[in-house]
């Protein structure tokens, strides 16, 4: 093989590199704007929280991504109740699924009469105990039909 031959194969070699390389990253980018550009369009299933305290029924849904459960006046689920602390704890979505997670509450949260000390996923018809007061959750699935 001659020196030219071997520049030239050289060069064209190079050029592929540097062509794969601008395509592989062009790619990447389309792939993370287009990611981007959906997750404003999530659909986040209804979260329903029912409770029935002191014979009086509360039901509130949520579709927010985060909804904060406790005593104080900010919290989006309000609890009443001397057992339960100001931030208590707080329901989150992701990942496709609804979490619950404790915020180092003074009397725990219980899923189903097991202690919550870490995140945990929920299901529809799960209860909750805040303290002293229950609470049923239901999920209602995204209708994809819209």
């Amino acid at each position: 093989m001659t020196p030219l031959a071997g520049l030239i194969l050289r060069i064209l070699s190079l050029a592929m590199l540097y062509i794969f390389l601008g395509i592989a990253i062009w790619m990447l980018w389309r792939a993370v704007s287009a990611k981007e550009a959906s997750a404003g369009r999530i659909a986040i299933p209804s979260i329903s929280l029912v409770t029935d305290e002191d014979g009086k029924r509360e039901e509130l849904s949520f579709t927010s991504q985060e909804v904060s459960i406790g005593r104080s006046p900010e919290s989006d689920f309000r609890l009443d109740n001397h057992t339960v602390s100001a931030r208590h704890g707080r329901l989150n979505y992701h990942l496709n699924q609804w979490w619950y997670e404790d915020l180092n509450s003074t009397n725990g949260s219980f899923l189903q009469g097991m202690r919550i000390e870490e995140p945990i996923v929920l299901k529809d018809g799960d209860e909750i105990a805040f303290g002293e007061v229950y609470v049923s959750v239901f999920i209602k699935p995204v209708d994809k039909t819209k």
